[in-house]
């Protein structure tokens, strides 16, 4: 029924001035609708972006744990080298 009344033909015999404001409500509508359904996903998004910020800290201090394991099985190692040269 708002299709009706709010149709170009309707509007532009009642009045030229009106049309764009026809426009203008028919995309403020179209807009409104849009945001119906970009809302819950721009919350998800965030929701999902602060999870992923918890996770990628954790991330990094799993890769400094490894970065310091490989350092001292490095030094390790090149004890172990230097041990076994001078027992030759």
């Amino acid at each position: 029924m708002a299709e009706e009344v709010m149709s170009e033909a309707k509007i532009a015999n009642a009045s030229q001035a009106l049309k764009p404001v026809r426009i203008w409500i028919a995309a403020m509508i179209k807009y409104h609708a849009v945001l119906k359904i970009v809302n819950p996903m721009r919350a998800i998004a965030a929701e999902m972006g602060s999870k992923l910020a918890v996770v990628m800290a954790a991330l990094a201090e799993k890769q400094k744990t490894v970065r310091e394991i490989n350092a001292e099985l490095d030094e390790l190692r090149a004890n172990g080298a230097k041990l076994e040269a001078q027992a030759k």
